[in-house]
């Protein structure tokens, strides 16, 4: 299975892009910056009116499991 493919919700021909600039690519390894730990990487993108720009997130430590956050509450890992 293909993390870009699945995560933005597009084909193996085509990929969908975010209608934002976006800060975070596909597959980049991120981490929350403060609260509950989360770190892992980017497998897709939301937007809302609230949140303009959006990511999820899916964990390291725990496969499958995706957490989705606003651009402000993430940093990229090295």
């Amino acid at each position: 299975m293909e993390q870009s493919s699945v995560a933005a919700g597009a084909s193996h021909d085509h990929q969908i892009q975010p209608t934002f600039p976006a800060t975070f690519e596909l597959g980049e390894r991120v981490r929350k910056k403060s609260g509950a730990a989360w770190q892992g990487r980017i497998v897709g993108w939301y937007s809302t009116q609230l949140t303009p720009e959006g990511y999820a997130v899916e964990s390291e430590a725990h496969p499958g499991s995706v957490q989705i956050y606003p651009v402000a509450a993430l940093e990229r890992v090295s």
